[in-house]
């Protein structure tokens, strides 16, 4: 294998294994869940209801997917728009704990 294709091989092998960084970063935050509860009220009860529970959005109470819902968050899908120029790395690991403690 030429010195070329070995790095472009490495450096492919390296993105998969780091994943998203800000992904990374908001799940190695600790959430504070009472935060999280403002944050939520704030920016997300409005289409996933005041405790999580659903409404024009799908029900996320209780949700421990931690990976799955920081990538959402930040990146959006479906009809959710991206929170990432929004908030925070800790208001959204924030956010996570308090969804974690729902239901």
């Amino acid at each position: 294998m030429t010195r070329f294709a070995f790095f472009v091989v490495a450096l492919g092998l390296t993105g998969c294994a780091t994943g998203d960084s800000r992904t990374n970063t908001i799940l190695g935050l600790s959430g504070d869940a009472a935060n999280g509860g403002t944050v939520f009220a704030a920016n997300c009860a409005s289409c996933h209801g005041a405790a999580g529970d659903g409404g024009s959005g799908p029900a996320i109470a209780g949700d421990t997917k931690v990976d799955e819902i920081a990538s959402i968050v930040l990146n959006g899908e479906g009809e959710m728009p991206a929170f990432a120029d929004t908030l925070s790395d800790q208001e959204i690991a924030d956010v996570i704990a308090w969804v974690g403690e729902q239901g």
